[in-house]
């Protein structure tokens, strides 16, 4: 049975059993899972958890459903590395650039309840919420907005981050390393508040980043998301023959527009 207790999600309990099936080989590849009825006898929870658990893997590419036969482990998930793990400061710097922050704010609060699905959190559960404007040679860049476990950082709303790192600081101070993370990009239209930030119209093409940060032990420590200008940027990636097995081959990045 899962544990109703613990603050990680039923949906994210069921998620990682059913990872540690499949990769002991109990659920080999191309093999039918139980069905979402006998999942939720065996577990004791509701269609719409194992349902919840069971759409993650599906879009990890960790298992495929057919249509009118049910739920199979894949033979394989895809996995393409495209992109190093860096902070705006890092990924600025690497492009001549100077990158800088000014802080819009920067307090505790109860986790909204994205980011404490997200972040494996109770619903509630106080996080840090920090605000910056990310400029690039003094230019207005991104809208940035990380949520962090308050209980993870004492002492972090005590810190200056007005033009500083914030990976920086995680390392030095707590320890903590970036080390992977899940991210999505999509095109959206800006919304009011973060227009006027940016020095753009209200509706301007944007791109918008969301983003859950894991550290060293596999713990999600960061939750981002970032409003990127699109005229000013645009994301492009080299994709070459053979990336999967050499990782190393695949380069991606911000490109200044003219």
């Amino acid at each position: 049975m899962l544990e109703r207790s613990s603050p990680i999600p039923l949906y994210h309990q069921l998620k990682e059993r059913l990872v540690q099936g499949i990769d002991s080989g109990v659920w080999p590849p191309e093999t039918q899972l139980p069905s979402e009825r006998e999942l939720c006898d065996r577990f004791g929870i509701s269609r719409i958890t194992v349902r919840q658990a069971l759409d993650q893997l599906v879009a990890e590419g960790r298992l495929v459903r057919s249509h009118g036969r049910g739920t199979f482990v894949a033979l394989s998930p895809l996995r393409k590395h495209l992109l190093p793990l860096v902070g705006f400061t890092e990924d600025m710097t690497s492009r001549g650039q100077k990158p800088g922050a000014r802080v819009l704010l920067f307090e505790a609060v109860p986790a909204p309840a994205r980011v404490a699905q997200e972040m494996q959190l109770a619903p509630g559960q106080r996080v840090i919420l920090m605000r910056r404007l990310r400029l690039a040679d003094g230019m207005p860049m991104a809208v940035e907005t990380v949520h962090a476990p308050e209980s993870l950082f004492p002492g972090l709303l005590e810190q200056n981050l007005e033009d500083r790192s914030f990976y920086d600081l995680l390392r030095s101070r707590y320890g903590i390393r970036p080390t992977r993370a899940s991210q999505s990009w999509q095109a959206v239209a800006c919304p009011r508040p973060d227009a006027k930030l940016l020095g753009i119209r209200t509706g301007s093409p944007v791109l918008q980043i969301r983003r859950t940060t894991y550290e060293q032990s596999g713990r999600p420590f960061e939750y981002l998301e970032s409003f990127f200008r699109g005229d000013r940027y645009v994301y492009y990636a080299e994709l070459r023959e053979g990336a999967d097995e050499e990782p190393s081959r695949a380069a991606a990045g911000w490109a200044k527009r003219s």
